[in-house]
């Protein structure tokens, strides 16, 4: 949309990882050769931990960019599983055959004689895992035990734990002691200052193609950074909006009437607490709407949105996970979890047209989303549970608080979708599963 007025050939501020917009100030660039460095050395097991958006993702994608050619990597994105079923998933990713009847026991024997393998021809074995503060303390022992797998001088299998700060917390437990004492080094992801924002935002343009004088004020960068705390990716959600709010009103540089355009004042304290964070998401969508209400009504093309959209479920209000815990009587762990898995699901509808499926499982009260979702993830292979996602509706003026848990079927012919329901129907007839556009999403909101 603002792409051709601000001279870009692409999109600047995507949320989805992309090495070339790396950004290697903030000590992002020393901190991947620091792990490269760990790895190269052969360190067993390497711990990486940062807060939600702070850019995990992305130093873990350069970090396999800048490993060795002999160097093969296993990428698990989803590790909430049980211990034998994370072994047949690391068995799988090496091409391993095994039995369905194979205990742990064989296949870890499978595991290591496939190393020693590899080790023989001068191939090395390096695990990834993301988000592995959801691994379970059982997954967790059965890493400490891989780590164990080694020739008389060196790991025959290195692993890099990549985890939000709840990954520490687990650490703590007396049950995964002998796990955290083998952890040979550890990296904490700080979050963007104010100078390094300004830095960034104007970074990200360049690579855009932007060869003009910069958009991004030093004035406007620090307000950035108040509102986001410093973290990527509530400053490219935010930066989008305003580089929207930007070309609408025609002006070449964002400045703080386009801030109180999308609701935030000049004088935005910057947040002190995780949830400023996830408010830039939630609110991500309500910017969204509002600002190309704006624009197409200057008549650049035709678009249906609320009338009013203080009525659609996302709002500004910033509300704590202990707020929220106490007004829905939710505990604050499924609280904490909702409000990861709900970021998943915005950054998922972000990528999709309005015209883009999806199929509704349910829609829940707060109360009932545990239970929902554990059976749901229950009936769904384990290749496809990253296509579960969960979207709070927030309407704190009504107090309603709901889940909406939909499956991702956006590359599934009709017929496998209509399996795909069948199946829910035989299983979960409770659920009543039904398919919706994006854009009928958004309206029954």
């Amino acid at each position: 949309m603002y792409r051709s007025f601000f001279g870009l050939k692409e999109l600047p501020f995507k949320i989805s990882p992309d090495l070339s917009y790396f950004y290697k100030q903030a000590s992002r660039e020393e901190m991947v050769e620091a792990l490269l460095y760990s790895i190269l050395r052969g360190d067993g097991i390497v711990k990486v931990v940062g807060e939600v958006g702070i850019g995990k993702t992305m130093m873990l994608r350069m970090l396999v960019e800048k490993l060795p050619k002999h160097y093969q990597n296993i990428y698990i994105s989803s590790p909430n599983l049980s211990p034998i079923d994370f072994l047949k998933f690391i068995c799988s990713e090496l091409q391993i055959s095994y039995d369905s009847t194979d205990t742990k026991h064989d296949l870890v024997k499978r595991l290591q004689t496939r190393l020693i393998e590899a080790y023989a021809q001068g191939k090395r074995v390096v695990m990834l895992v993301d988000e592995a503060q959801s691994m379970t303390l059982d997954a967790l022992e059965e890493v400490r035990l891989l780590g164990n797998l080694e020739t008389e001088t060196d790991k025959l299998l290195q692993m890099v734990l990549f985890g939000q700060p709840e990954l520490d917390a687990t650490l703590h437990d007396v049950r995964v002691k002998p796990l955290k004492d083998r952890i040979a080094a550890e990296l904490t992801l700080p979050p963007l200052n104010g100078n390094e924002v300004l830095m960034y935002l104007n970074y990200r343009m360049r690579v855009a193609g932007r060869l003009d004088q910069d958009v991004f004020t030093n004035q406007i960068a620090k307000q950035v950074w108040k509102i986001s705390g410093g973290f990527p990716r509530a400053i490219n959600l935010l930066a989008d909006k305003l580089l929207m709010a930007a070309f609408s009103d025609g002006a070449i540089q964002v400045n703080k009437k386009h801030l109180r355009t999308l609701g935030y004042s000049s004088t935005s304290n910057k947040g002190t607490g995780i949830w400023l964070r996830y408010a830039v998401v939630f609110g991500g969508l309500l910017v969204s709407l509002s600002v190309m209400a704006f624009v197409w009504q200057k008549g650049y093309g035709t678009v249906d949105v609320p009338k009013n959209v203080s009525q659609m479920p996302v709002t500004s209000k910033i509300l704590s996970i202990k707020e929220l815990s106490e007004k829905t009587d939710t505990n604050a762990k499924t609280i904490k979890e909702l409000y990861r898995l709900n970021m998943s699901a915005f950054q998922y509808l972000q990528q999709l047209p309005n015209s883009g499926e999806l199929l509704l499982l349910s829609r829940d009260h707060i109360h009932g989303f545990q239970s929902v979702y554990k059976e749901v993830m229950s009936k769904v292979p384990q290749g496809q549970q990253s296509k579960v996602y969960v979207l709070l509706n927030l309407d704190l003026s009504k107090n309603h608080f709901e889940t909406l848990t939909f499956f991702d079927i956006s590359n599934l012919s009709q017929k496998a979708v209509k399996t795909l329901q069948e199946k829910f129907s035989k299983e979960m007839p409770q659920l009543a599963s039904r398919v919706l556009t994006v854009q009928q999403l958004k309206a029954a909101l």
